[in-house]
């Protein structure tokens, strides 16, 4: 059964596993903020840093950690926490088409530690809106999850209390299309 559709709000939560499904979503959205922000950002290597897909990698990362810990399983070993999500794929959660939200993003991020790119702004500019695309898309199955089995105050307390560039931004945004009545 995919992730987005696990419609089973806990009750009772300890503060602890908010508080770690809260900092493990902050984390994912500054990787993902670090990303985005390039647009703005004229500096040569940030743009080469930014597609490294480290930015995407941890976003991603953070987001299945924070996915994980919905359900108490606390893991912070990076092979422990791509092997768990690449049991779900195979699982169906992740839907019927989707494919490890890791594996693109891993296998590109080692790539990419292992040269140094020198991309022209067009190559750099086209290769940053597939790997933001390929974020949203996972953030948006992750944070459903989370929605759907913690609830919409616990979603809407976080994106209340972050800062205006994230809550004015890009997560704001998604917090709005995630919590509007269907």
């Amino acid at each position: 059964m995919p992730l987005s559709t696990q419609i089973k709000p806990l009750a009772g939560l300890i503060d602890l596993k908010h508080s770690s499904v809260a900092k493990l979503l902050l984390n994912a959205w500054s990787a993902e903020y670090a990303l985005r922000i390039k647009p703005v950002n004229p500096d040569r290597e940030y743009l080469n840093l930014s597609i490294s897909c480290s930015f995407p990698y941890y976003a991603v990362l953070f987001s299945a950690r924070a996915v994980l810990a919905v359900d108490g399983i606390n893991i912070a070993n990076q092979q422990q926490v791509e092997k768990l999500i690449n049991q779900w794929v195979k699982m169906g959660k992740y839907g019927q088409t989707y494919s490890n939200p890791f594996t693109e993003l891993f296998q590109y991020r080692i790539r990419s530690e292992e040269h140094t790119y020198h991309l022209s702004a067009p190559e750099a500019a086209a290769i940053q809106e597939k790997l933001k695309s390929k974020v949203h898309a996972v953030s948006i199955i992750h944070e459903t999850y989370i929605v759907n089995r913690l609830g919409d105050e616990f979603y809407s307390t976080i994106i209340n209390s972050l800062p205006d560039y994230l809550k004015n931004g890009f997560v704001g945004a998604r917090a709005t299309l995630l919590l509007q009545d269907d």
